[in-house]
């Protein structure tokens, strides 16, 4: 991973916790120092071990950047991201000219690990705005934007901001759900340390710790209501966020509990694959479980029943009242105390890449496959709704495969991006529109086609070359990147904690990237469908 053709060497950087030897990328032409990067940064012990499954174990206040003897640490190389399974939404992805350029990533359970992008020059008063990206990928895959797609290399050069993007235990490392394991949602505790290691030593970078804007992917964006709504409970010495952005994603349930038959019966399904006597109490069956290797752990995630390990209501991480608070409006409530605002939108063919994973193929497929997303209940009433033309018994794949990606679209993003916007502009102590910025992306450059399928269009995380720019590597001419920076003008005031000239003025607008690449306000066409789907989602479990 590097910007085309940029001159690379390193670069030390002197902190009061030790010296980091980053890679430092400087313009060919102009010889201009454009940015430093320093990857596989610890943030946490390694959760390995008698670790596995318990929550992430800060670094001692001792830890050093430097070696042992003194000597500057070197932090060039891209560190392992969490084991993982391997699912079929990679096929979208073309062979590009940049393939050759790509670090090669590697998994292990030792992978809590931050990168981290550095403005070159000197930061301007105050320090560099600092932007957190949380990746993508179910909450099953994913990296830390380890691969050329994510390069902020341009978006560096043009639009400056430290991007810190760590590395957090996803699958069954990260979320594994009974009540023996005495904790849950490890990820997002990994995500959560992160981000107060960011608030405590970011300003060693020359970051702004006071101007931190959290945000992601898909998974990413949904981790970040669970951050957000975690944060927005802490005392205000303990709050961090101010901002957050939320690309294709957000949350319409209330997550199956730690105790629910739900989790219980997919915690037996892992144990039963490695032969553990179900008779065993279930303290024993996760010591037995915590002695298997991560390898063979990962070999069983796609043979399971319940193939996705999502969050769950643990009473701590994600309280009871997650999903009422978000829909009587208490949540709004603390985020307009608080001052909060939030960025949140789509691209037009989210359902493309749905298509293509774990697709149905029968009501019994749908059933199994919806419910690898959402508590039972909500896959039931979804189906009941008369929202979605169910196929017919004997229907051919083709058919199941598209209802499945129409649902899953909406309530992965459609549905649920229109309802938490309702919740935050809509309710009797609403945030101002001022706060809330809601936006719709149709335009796809030619360019693109040199990575993704054109056939998928602009399938959900088509516009990560937008939000990086990285698509300039890859195609995107003069007029594409003067778009995109039009585009990206008001993010940049966004994360800069500024007035923001989002142009919206009611809920049910949104900015539009239209096909022609024209930015324009425009009414949301999909409101009032979004919306019901929402509220089918969110009475089943009330």
């Amino acid at each position: 991973m590097g910007a085309t053709n940029s001159l690379l060497s390193t670069h030390e950087l002197e902190t009061p916790s030790g010296t980091l030897t980053g890679r430092k990328e400087t313009c060919p032409t102009t010889k201009k120092h454009i940015l430093t990067r320093y990857t596989r940064v610890p943030y946490a012990l390694p959760p390995t071990g008698a670790r596995r499954w318990q929550k992430p174990h800060p670094l001692p206040q001792d830890h050093s950047f430097s070696n042992s003897d003194g000597s500057p640490g070197e932090y060039t190389r891209l560190g392992s991201v969490c084991p993982q399974p391997v699912y079929g939404h990679n096929s979208v992805m073309l062979p590009n000219k940049d393939a050759a350029m790509e670090e090669e990533t590697g998994y292990d359970e030792d992978c809590l690990f931050l990168n981290i992008w550095v403005p070159g020059g000197e930061a301007p008063e105050g320090g560099w705005p600092v932007q957190i990206f949380l990746h993508g990928g179910w909450l099953q895959v994913g990296n830390a934007m380890q691969n050329a797609a994510h390069d902020p290399y341009h978006l560096i050069a043009q639009l400056p901001r430290i991007i810190v993007a760590p590395t957090y235990r996803l699958n069954l490392f990260g979320f594994l759900s009974t009540p023996s394991l005495g904790a849950a949602n490890f990820g997002f505790w990994d995500q959560r340390l992160a981000i107060e290691w960011t608030h405590e030593r970011i300003s060693h970078f020359g970051g702004n710790a006071d101007n931190i804007t959290l945000g992601g992917l898909s998974a990413g964006a949904y981790s970040t209501i669970f951050q957000l709504f975690y944060d927005s409970l802490r005392p205000d010495d303990q709050r961090i966020l101010k901002r957050v952005y939320l690309y294709s994603n957000a949350v319409g349930v209330q997550p199956d509990a730690v105790d629910s038959e739900a989790c219980e019966e997919q915690f037996e399904d892992l144990c039963a694959r490695f032969d553990i006597d179900a008779a065993l109490s279930a303290e024993r069956k996760v010591e037995r479980l915590r002695r298997v290797p991560y390898t063979e752990l990962v070999e069983q995630i796609l043979k399971l029943k319940k193939h996705t390990f999502r969050a769950s209501t643990d009473g701590e991480f994600v309280p009871k009242t997650f999903l009422s608070d978000i829909l009587d409006g208490s949540f709004t409530a603390r985020l307009k105390k608080h001052g909060v605002s939030v960025m949140l939108g789509e691209v037009e063919n989210e359902e493309m890449l749905y298509r293509l994973v774990n697709p149905a193929s029968s009501h019994a497929t749908m059933v199994q496959q919806l419910n690898n997303y959402y508590p039972a209940p909500v896959t039931n009433a979804l189906l009941a709704s008369g929202i979605y033309e169910i196929p017919e018994s004997g229907a051919d794949k083709d058919e199941w495969r598209d209802c499945f990606a129409k649902i899953v679209a909406d309530c992965q993003v459609h549905a649920t991006i229109r309802g938490f916007a309702s919740t935050l502009l809509e309710t009797a102590d609403p945030l101002p529109i001022n706060k809330v910025h809601r936006y719709r992306i149709c335009w796809r450059a030619k360019g693109l086609d040199e990575w993704l399928d054109p056939e998928v269009g602009l399938c959900h995380a088509a516009d990560v070359p937008i939000w990086t720019l990285s698509g300039t590597r890859a195609g995107y001419n003069e007029l594409d990147i003067q778009r995109v920076k039009e585009w990206l003008a008001p993010q940049v005031q966004f994360l800069e904690g500024k007035d923001v000239d989002w142009g919206t003025t009611i809920a049910t607008e949104v900015r539009l990237f239209g096909e022609n690449g024209d930015i324009q306000i425009a009414p949301d066409q999909l409101w009032d469908n979004g919306l019901k789907v929402w509220e089918c989602m969110s009475k089943a479990l009330v």
